[in-house]
C-alpha cells in the first residue's frame, strides 16, 4: 500500500510523468525510498556511526588484551626464564596486574625490559648459558 502512494505522488510530481508513462520506465526506487520514509537516511547513517563505534571499541579492547602475556606466555615467547620473570618483578623492572590468581604483564613493558637488558652482540645481560664444553664425571 505504501509503495503504492509513494510511486503514486512520485509520478504526480514529475514533470514528465506523461512521456515516462509512455516510455514505459519506472521512477528511481532511491527517490521512492526517500520520499515514502524521510528520515530513512538519517536513521541508517546513525545505526551504521554507531555498528561502526562498536567495532572499533571491540578492536580496541581486542588489540589491549593481546599487549597483556603470562608468564608462561613470556616464557614461550621470550625464552625467560620464570625465576627471571619474578626478579624483575621484585626488582621494579615490570609491574605485573594480577587477577584472582592470575598474573599479567605488559607486552611493551617486557620488550622495553628485555631492550635494556641485552647486549649489542645481541646476548642478554646474566643469561644462563648451556655449556660449550663436554662435561664428565
Amino acid at each position: 500500500m505504501l509503495k503504492q502512494t509513494a510511486l503514486a505522488n512520485m509520478t504526480r510530481n514529475t514533470p514528465h510523468n506523461a512521456s515516462a508513462n509512455n516510455l514505459g520506465t519506472h521512477p528511481d526506487p532511491a527517490a521512492l525510498v526517500a520520499m515514502a520514509f524521510p528520515g530513512l537516511r538519517e536513521a541508517v547513517a546513525q545505526w551504521m556511526a554507531e555498528d561502526l563505534h562498536k567495532w572499533q571499541s571491540a578492536q580496541q579492547e581486542q588489540s589491549q588484551q593481546e599487549q597483556m602475556m603470562t608468564r608462561k606466555a613470556l616464557k614461550a615467547e621470550f625464552e625467560i626464564c620464570t625465576q627471571t620473570i619474578r626478579n624483575w618483578e621484585r626488582e621494579g623492572i615490570l609491574n605485573p596486574l594480577t587477577v584472582g590468581r592470575r598474573v599479567f604483564y605488559s607486552r611493551p613493558e617486557v620488550l622495553e625490559a628485555l631492550k635494556s637488558r641485552t647486549k649489542p652482540d645481541g646476548t642478554r645481560l646474566h643469561a644462563r648459558r648451556k655449556s660449550t664444553t663436554n662435561k664428565t664425571r
